[in-house]
C-alpha cells in the first residue's frame, strides 16, 4: 500500500471559489486528478462562517482528521517556499 501523494498547492487563477470547484470537478471527471478516497472541504462565507464536509469511502472522522493535517503541511510548506 502506498502512502498519499504530495502535490502543489495550486492558488493562481483559483480565486473564484464556484470556478475552482468547478474546475476540480472536471479534473476528476476527466481521470487528471485520481478518483477520491477521502475528501476534506472547509469553506468560510463571506461572513466568516465555517462549513466543513467530509466525503468518500474512506471520508471516516480519524481519515479526515488526518488529510486536514496533511493538507495543513502542504499549506505551511508552500507559504514558508519549501517543496
Amino acid at each position: 500500500m502506498s502512502g498519499p501523494k504530495v502535490v502543489e498547492l495550486r492558488q493562481e487563477g483559483w480565486r473564484d471559489g464556484i470556478t475552482a470547484l468547478k474546475q476540480i470537478i472536471a479534473d476528476l471527471e476527466s481521470g487528471e486528478l485520481e478518483p477520491i478516497q477521502s475528501g476534506v472541504l472547509v469553506l468560510m462565507g463571506k461572513d466568516g462562517g465555517i462549513e466543513t464536509f467530509a466525503f468518500g469511502p474512506r471520508g471516516d472522522d480519524v481519515t479526515s482528521l488526518g488529510l486536514l493535517r496533511i493538507g495543513e503541511r502542504i499549506i505551511v510548506d508552500s507559504a514558508l517556499g519549501e517543496e
